[in-house]
């Protein structure tokens, strides 16, 4: 600490810079990125950090991919004012292939999204831009040597040196931040870093009181239709057999995902509909979905939604392009309609809001669809939990793309389905929280029951009328070897209250979040999302914590699991089902 100023260092990184109790930045870090975007991990070999009232040292010597680095911080506090300065060397040990090597800076969204910024460019010329109140596509700020910004009535000024940097809206992969980082996504990449050769920059952070901070207001409680609650399948990922335990959960729709031709799987989870997801490969075009259309009345599958999408649109692709030759989306909509003129067709992608966001269903659709991923960028547990912060921007970006057609979504999970950005999802044998991968440990515990709790929250807020919280087997599923997963008492209370009148209490993330429903029976959620133990004033309610996973192991666990009347303890993402009439 210095002064006014405030930092969290650990790690080779700095998270939470604040002034004042302002939040100015969410975090400065160094990632190594391969040529398909994945992250290298980071060994620290030597930390150290000095402070006193007025000033605050950090460094770090680490190792990283094929890098040696060294981050050297120094704050400095100057009466109302203060500096911060971030210094990076990074020397390859070897001749390495990246995407990215060098600083990333986060801004918060709070007081800061709609916000203008004064950006300096290299050539020394300025202009007045804003940081974007939907989402941006594309690149909301380009050529960047400094930017001057207000916070809450916070001062923010940045420099960067050593290299070109750029702004994108990082809330397009549902982080809740923007992101002003090195190196431009129009040089060429990945680039070549010759061995012995050192990457060199700087930022310097300085911060002002301008004006007091204005006081802020509870989330006031938002009452919307609840969500109904999909079951994600794809042969194609997991040849485990259907879990016999979703029998016992009343889905609104199974989405079966296939590519054209593919067969169609002999079981399927029970639900009111169904939808197929049909990738249309890239020589394939209307015969193949006629194809496909027969095999599925062969198969006894009648579908009430579909939506095609040619593959090569399964990539990533920026705003501008270019973009594949072959069928577009507008194309695959209409072979769609053609060879499934009973379903609705619907518009959108298959991978993530990213793509959503930057080709949009300009087009005759009867529905929209996306999905999210919380690992695209940080695994942490609170970059995780943060993902939620950024969901309300999504969503209203998704419906203004929309316009009158509702907004589906396909699976939102914590880990990742399919890899828009590189040749696939990262390996994670080891079992441990890593950027871009499918599998992660905390789809098994408490943690991912908790996060589906609070993004079924922001779901009835933003006015979703349906979402896959999972799939149905494999590492997105809802079990784990013969057993059920936490998720799966979560998934099964919310589809008993799909297309309820719901009521949210509370925000997302870092605090207790509740979602009622009216009628009778199991009437709603809480979870804490916090760090730190919340007390719910309500009852009577079905806790499911730490020392109840044994127990919870049983699919039918919610039906007999124990009532407490309330005020109820709940430790971090610990969960409650509500019970008869609550709060």
């Amino acid at each position: 600490m210095a002064g006014p100023l405030s930092f969290e260092a650990g790690q080779g990184a700095l998270g939470r810079v604040t002034f004042d109790g302002v939040e100015v930045v969410r975090g400065i870090d160094m990632p190594i990125r391969d040529a398909d975007w994945a992250t290298a991990s980071r060994t620290v070999t030597s930390e150290s950090a000095e402070t006193d009232p007025d000033r605050a040292d950090y460094h770090c010597a680490f190792a990283a991919g094929d890098f040696d680095g060294t981050l050297r911080v120094t704050a400095r506090a100057r009466g109302d004012a203060a500096e911060l300065t971030a210094d990076l060397h990074l020397t390859a040990k070897r001749e390495t292939c990246v995407n990215r090597a060098g600083f990333i800076l986060l801004h918060p969204l709070d007081g800061v999204a709609g916000a203008s910024v004064q950006v300096t460019h290299a050539d020394g010329s300025s202009e007045t831009l804003t940081f974007p109140e939907l989402i941006s596509p594309g690149q909301p700020a380009f050529d960047i040597a400094g930017m001057s910004h207000s916070v809450h009535g916070v001062g923010v000024t940045l420099t960067f040196d050593g290299e070109v940097f750029e702004m994108e809206d990082q809330r397009n992969w549902t982080d809740a931040s923007f992101k002003t980082y090195c190196r431009p996504l129009g040089a060429p990449r990945p680039f070549i870093v010759a061995a012995g050769d050192t990457i060199h920059q700087t930022v310097q952070l300085s911060c002002t009181r301008r004006a007091p901070r204005s006081a802020g207001g509870d989330v006031p409680a938002a009452t919307e239709r609840m969500p109904g609650v999909d079951c994600a399948m794809e042969p194609a990922l997991s040849d485990a057999p259907l879990p016999a335990a979703l029998a016992h959960i009343c889905f609104d729709a199974v989405q079966l995902r296939l590519h054209a031709g593919a067969a169609f799987p002999p079981a399927l989870p029970s639900a009111t509909e169904r939808s197929l997801e049909i990738i249309l490969p890239e020589e394939a075009g209307a015969d193949a979905l006629a194809a496909t259309a027969r095999a599925a009345k062969a198969a006894g599958f009648v579908p009430d939604r579909v939506i095609v999408l040619p593959e090569p649109y399964l990539g990533s692709i920026q705003p501008e392009g270019p973009w594949p030759d072959g069928p577009t989306p507008e194309d695959a909509a209409v072979m769609a309609r053609a060879a499934f003129p009973d379903a609705q067709i619907g518009g959108g992608v298959l991978t993530n809001f990213t793509e959503f966001n930057r080709c949009p269903p300009a087009f005759d659709s009867d529905f929209v669809t996306f999905g999210t991923t919380a690992l695209v960028h940080d695994a942490s547990d609170r970059a995780v939990l943060e993902t939620l912060e950024a969901l309300p921007a999504v969503f209203a970006s998704a419906r203004s793309h929309a316009g009158d057609r509702p907004v589906r979504l396909g699976l939102a999970s914590i880990g990742m389905r399919s890899n828009p950005y590189g040749a696939g999802v990262v390996p994670n044998p080891q079992g441990v929280r890593i950027e871009m991968a499918m599998d992660d440990p905390r789809q098994r515990g408490l943690f991912a029951a908790a996060f589906a709790v609070g993004y079924a929250a922001c779901a009835v807020r933003g006015g979703i009328v349906s979402f896959a919280p999972a799939m149905a087997a494999g590492a997105l599923g809802l079990t784990h070897g013969a057993e059920v997963v936490p998720l799966f008492h979560v998934v099964r209370a919310l589809a008993t209250l799909a297309g309820r009148d719901a009521t949210v209490l509370g925000a997302v993330p870092g605090g207790l979040v509740t979602v009622t429903a009216t009628g009778p029976g199991l009437s709603g959620l809480s979870a804490n999302l916090s760090d730190t133990t919340q007390t719910l004033d309500a009852g009577p309610v079905r806790r499911l914590g730490a020392a109840d996973m044994l127990a919870a192991r049983d699919p039918l666990w919610l039906d007999d699991a124990p009532l407490s009347d309330g005020p109820v303890t709940l430790a971090p993402y610990d969960i409650a089902f509500h019970d008869g009439v609550t709060q």
